[in-house]
């Protein structure tokens, strides 16, 4: 199955990413409420950058949502840390060809958009083994967390080993 990665830019591009997000919360987390889906978008959607993942006819069928960070962990459009918060595709279109796509796409957006980012952070459920398995062959387990609904585990990688793994340009280290 075909889709293609852009920026989301348009208030047009945030409402379907609104719309999206409340239909396929419970992808996001089991327990998430709509009150939290609403509550989540307002407090993180200020500092974030979107991805938007559509179909080929243009519907929209998954986002990546990220943001800089400090080393303090503080929001920073000029931050050294990209934290990845979330990436829901629908089932669907959930293979292993558009993970690895996608991934492409945000790191080459991120090594666009700020050159000072040297490490990629992200979660993963503790009890979702898959995910787990998946996120280690390429990032390192850093700690360990309290998330809205369970324990998570914390991955690290470096951006420019990270890129190397996908097998796109590595960006000059300053």
């Amino acid at each position: 199955m075909h889709v293609q990665f852009r920026k989301c830019t348009s208030d047009n591009d945030f409402a379907q990413f609104t719309l999206f997000f409340m239909r396929n919360r419970l992808e996001f987390s089991r327990m998430f409420s709509l009150s939290d889906t609403l509550a989540h978008i307002l407090t993180f959607l200020p500092d974030s950058h979107l991805i938007l993942i559509e179909d080929e006819r243009g519907k929209l069928v998954g986002w990546g949502h990220y943001q800089y960070l400090t080393a303090e962990r503080q929001p920073d459009p000029e931050g050294e840390i990209c934290y990845i918060h979330s990436v829901i595709v629908e089932e669907k279109y959930r293979r292993s060809r558009v993970f690895l796509k996608g991934f492409r796409h945000l790191i080459r957006q991120v090594q666009a958009e700020n050159a000072q980012v040297k490490q990629v952070t992200f979660c993963a459920d503790a009890d979702q083994a898959y995910l787990n398995r998946l996120y280690s062959k390429f990032a390192q387990v850093a700690g360990e967390q309290e998330g809205y609904y369970g324990q998570e585990n914390i991955y690290m990688a470096e951006i420019n080993q990270l890129a190397s793994y996908l097998g796109i340009a590595i960006i000059d280290v300053k």
